[in-house]
């Protein structure tokens, strides 16, 4: 029997797996150290300091860019006693406006890739973050007509794919997740007795990382993979 017929949807996730996110993430935070470092005291660690604050706030202002705006500036402020000067956090406001309007960036072969699965599947889309600023990467994408819905929720945990795919009605056992998270993307739709494929990115944010999954799953190099693993005999 082959994958695909075990599977009746089969859903992607958006950032690092249709285009290009955590490397915007990884300059800001470059230009993070490079503009508060002279005002830190000897001894702050400035990637903790902000990587504990940016968890700290996920309960309060969720995942994207703007959240993380808001945690660079409280991480600015905290980590120098507040001596960093109102010009410097302008420059770290100024380039959190400018990843919010940057152009999306497809990944190689992503628009084919998912015009091959939509001959055999229904496709839908569960992604999490800001609502304003994945609706407009959505939109602006050139992507978003080959789905048959698209979800942006606010955690991918298996509580909420659970209520995401029943009011879809889609069995969860006949439900493929596809993308670069193993925590976010493959772990939780295991757990509901479905199927995951992970398309690992060159570069992981730290709270995505999962050092022993309790699962076994497979492993795509690319998402120009996909079909050909559906179409694939299951041992």
């Amino acid at each position: 029997m082959r994958n695909g017929d075990l599977i009746d949807v089969v859903g992607f996730d958006a950032d690092d797996t249709l285009w290009q996110c955590q490397d915007a993430f990884d300059a800001a935070e470059q230009l993070f150290f490079s503009v508060v470092e002279p005002y830190a005291s000897d001894g702050v660690d400035l990637a903790d300091a902000l990587r504990s604050t940016e968890l700290g706030n996920l309960a309060i202002s969720g995942y994207g860019v703007k959240a993380f705006g808001l945690s660079m500036v409280e991480a600015a402020v905290t980590a120098t006693g507040g001596s960093i000067p109102s010009r410097d956090i302008g420059i770290l406001v100024d380039h959190i406006h400018d990843m919010l309007r940057e152009p999306v960036k497809l990944l190689d072969g992503v628009a084919d890739a998912l015009h091959a699965v939509a001959r055999t599947h229904r496709i839908v889309m569960i992604t999490k973050g800001d609502l304003v600023h994945q609706t407009r990467k959505v939109r602006t994408s050139g992507l978003d007509h080959h789905f048959e819905h698209i979800k942006i929720v606010l955690e991918k945990d298996a509580e909420t794919y659970a209520s995401v795919l029943n009011e879809w009605g889609v069995d969860p056992r006949r439900f493929l997740m596809v993308g670069n998270s193993v925590r976010s993307d493959v772990l939780p739709v295991l757990e509901l007795g479905g199927f995951g494929l992970h398309i690992p990115y060159h570069v992981t944010w730290d709270h995505e990382v999962v050092e022993s999954p309790q699962h076994t799953f497979h492993t795509l190099d690319s998402i120009s993979g996909v079909a050909d693993w559906l179409a694939a005999e299951h041992s």
